[in-house]
């Protein structure tokens, strides 16, 4: 049975994709100065790096998953508070990266510390409101109270997951580095490696480590699969699901490398700040929301009995 695309939920489909497009257009100006006076380190912002993978993909998982639901959802009419909320977002982000430059010449107090958080947080907080409206944002939280806490308890025994599988970048970064390599120098690129984990193409170097290991993303993809197939185990077909579940996490690791070999293009070819800023933003997870979204779209109702 097709499920009718309302109006309603058209709407909602277009503002997810306007939010996760501005959300890793953000992500990536912030990624640009990140690293700046070790302001990921100093200023513990390194904590947030899981929240956004999970955030990303529960958004998919969510539409996959109560998409039928969601074509129940009226259209809201955007207002003027909700422009108020986006434009709040915006002078929250130059905010946080006029702190990430400056970031040596503020004294690291607790207020501080409190402060620059915050600063952080609101930026998507805001965004999210001023993309979906602050009337359809109190209806969703109403509607779906029970799935949102469902997603909830995923996200927090996911995020304390990672530190167990966090051991394994070394090796997930060995393969993507001797893969990269092979295939950069298939298209005829001259390509040099140096050291253990270092690549180089046309002057542009980087060192796969853990943001090229793509350790984060490939994990929730998996915890994620495991959580559909937990969430619709009467509707799915156990053998299918079973079948596909490796192929499916290869998938994923198939395309960290394609975000590599593009991303060592990118930097050798075209721009190297624009690639560092995909490297260290989640920007560079696209390549993991198109597979996921191909993979889900392609063979979910295969998946079905």
């Amino acid at each position: 049975m097709k499920i009718r695309m309302e109006k309603g939920f058209k709407n909602f489909l277009f503002r997810t994709a306007i939010f996760i497009v501005v959300f890793m257009a953000f992500s990536f100006l912030i990624g640009t100065k990140i690293f700046t006076n070790n302001f990921i380190e100093v200023w513990k912002i390194s904590i947030y790096t899981r929240i956004g993978y999970i955030l990303l993909f529960s958004i998919l998982g969510f539409i996959l998953l109560y998409r039928k639901r969601l074509t129940e959802f009226p259209i809201y009419k955007y207002k003027a508070k909700d422009g108020v909320m986006m434009a709040l977002s915006v002078v929250a982000l130059a905010g946080f990266y006029f702190v990430e430059t400056y970031s040596a010449q503020i004294n690291q107090t607790l207020l501080n510390m409190i402060l620059v958080h915050a600063l952080g947080i609101s930026i998507f907080a805001f965004l999210a409101l001023g993309v979906y409206g602050i009337s359809f944002a109190k209806h969703f939280a109403k509607k779906f109270k029970k799935e949102l806490l469902y997603f909830l308890i995923f996200a927090i025994i996911t995020y304390s997951f990672m530190n167990l599988v966090w051991g394994l970048w070394p090796y997930l970064s060995l393969a993507v580095l001797k893969v990269t390599t092979f295939l950069l120098k298939i298209i005829g690129i001259n390509v040099a490696t140096f050291g253990t984990d270092g690549i180089t193409v046309n002057g542009f170097s980087v060192i796969v480590a853990e943001a090229c290991s793509g350790i984060y993303s490939i994990f929730i993809f998996t915890a994620l699969y495991l959580f559909i197939v937990f969430l619709d185990w009467n509707k799915l077909n156990k053998k299918k699901a079973a079948a596909l579940f490796l192929p499916a996490v290869l998938g994923a690791f198939a395309f960290n490398i394609i975000r590599v070999f593009t991303l060592m293009l990118v930097g050798a070819y075209i721009s190297r700040n624009l690639a560092l800023g995909l490297y260290h933003s989640y920007s560079g997870m696209m390549f993991f929301l198109i597979y996921f979204v191909l993979f889900w779209g392609l063979l979910y109702k295969y998946m079905k009995k």
